[in-house]
């Protein structure tokens, strides 16, 4: 079954994954900020789409690789207890919890419709929709939430798309997510 010659096309496959990876090209990284304030009272519907959408220069259906991160530990360590101490209540289904201690990356991903997925994951969405929904549990404290942006220039495969985000997310340690696709 698993023969040399399959094994050949395996490593030609991988050859070519990398010789495509090496064109891959991302636009400047666009930041952005958001308080634990902000995120607690809520976003109205689309405010974080319109708010990133002047900021793509590639258009706004562009895939884009993110990264929230909370300014500093001790932030990072209030909102895990916050998300601990939440019971979601609906059936509303939240980002894994990866049992990390010492980061301050509490998320990675990526998405082809951005400015909708950052709304799920510092505001809300649908119940079944996996995503952090921080507006329904962020603490009360004075911190930050920074998401940064990464857009692709061009088109991408979405499996290298993943390779990279899987990348980023093996050297980030996010607190929150899983690895891989869907």
């Amino acid at each position: 079954m698993i023969t040399e010659a399959v094994l050949e096309q395996a490593r030609n496959d991988l050859k070519h994954r990398v010789a495509v990876l090496n064109d891959v090209q991302f636009e400047n990284v666009i930041r952005l900020n958001f308080s634990f304030e902000e995120i607690r009272a809520g976003f109205g519907r689309g405010a974080i789409s319109a708010q990133i959408r002047p900021l793509l220069r590639e258009g706004p259906g562009s895939a884009a690789i993110y990264r929230l991160t909370v300014n500093n530990q001790a932030g990072a360590n209030r909102l895990r207890h916050a998300f601990f101490g939440y019971e979601p209540r609906d059936g509303h289904n939240l980002a894994r919890n990866n049992d990390v201690n010492d980061s301050t990356t509490v998320y990675v991903g990526s998405s082809q419709k951005i400015g909708q997925r950052l709304q799920q994951h510092l505001h809300t969405c649908a119940r079944g929709t996996y995503a952090l929904k921080m507006h329904l549990w962020c603490p009360d404290a004075v911190n930050r939430i920074a998401v940064e942006i990464a857009v692709v220039r061009g088109n991408i495969q979405a499996a290298l798309l993943q390779d990279i985000e899987d990348a980023l997310w093996r050297s980030s340690r996010p607190m929150f997510g899983k690895i891989g696709p869907r």
